[in-house]
């Protein structure tokens, strides 16, 4: 059963976001109807993130598991 919300999630300070000095990968879903596919990559662009695009939709990871473990590897081999 889901529980309602804390008070304090609408108070608490956040620090900074680790992909401010972290490195980041990113991966776009060309055809995502839930986060517009050009909010996702001004996402991946503002962390300065290593970035894949697939046509797929919100489910990328899914739909396409081969581009998704690659991508992984590469951070992996990266950091």
């Amino acid at each position: 059963m889901q529980q309602p919300l804390a008070g304090s999630t609408f108070t608490d300070v956040m620090g900074a976001p680790a992909w401010k000095t972290l490195p980041s990968w990113y991966l776009v879903a060309q055809q995502d109807q839930a986060i517009p596919p050009d909010a996702e990559r001004l996402f991946a662009k503002r962390m300065g993130a290593t970035t894949i695009e697939v046509a797929a939709g919100h489910l990328a990871m899914v739909s396409h598991p081969d581009e998704t473990a690659r991508l992984i590897e590469a951070a992996v081999a990266a950091v």
